[in-house]
């Protein structure tokens, strides 16, 4: 799925596209506690659906939600209310 397709954070009142979810998705498999850090390449080799471009994109969704942030220009670090979010896993719609 593309950048453009999107799912909705019910608490929140966000809307997340496709790509920002399965980066959230990478954090929940991967990195299970608040804090934890990826290098932006390491999304990228996760094998996303999408191009480095759109993987910024959905950093920068990611960030302005307050769901990571960017310490650095190659790194992403999951923050506290990302980790809660992940945790619920109720950053994607329920169909």
């Amino acid at each position: 799925m593309g950048v453009n397709a999107s799912s909705y954070a019910p608490d929140e009142g966000v809307r997340l596209s496709e790509l920002a979810c399965e980066i959230l998705d990478l954090f929940r498999s991967q990195h299970r506690r608040p804090g934890a850090r990826m290098r932006l390449v390491e999304v990228v080799d996760a094998r996303l659906h999408g191009s480095d471009p759109a993987v910024a994109a959905a950093v920068s969704e990611l960030t302005g939600a307050a769901y990571l942030r960017a310490p650095d220009a190659d790194t992403i670090e999951l923050t506290a209310r990302g980790f809660d979010a992940v945790q619920r896993g109720d950053y994607r719609a329920s169909d």
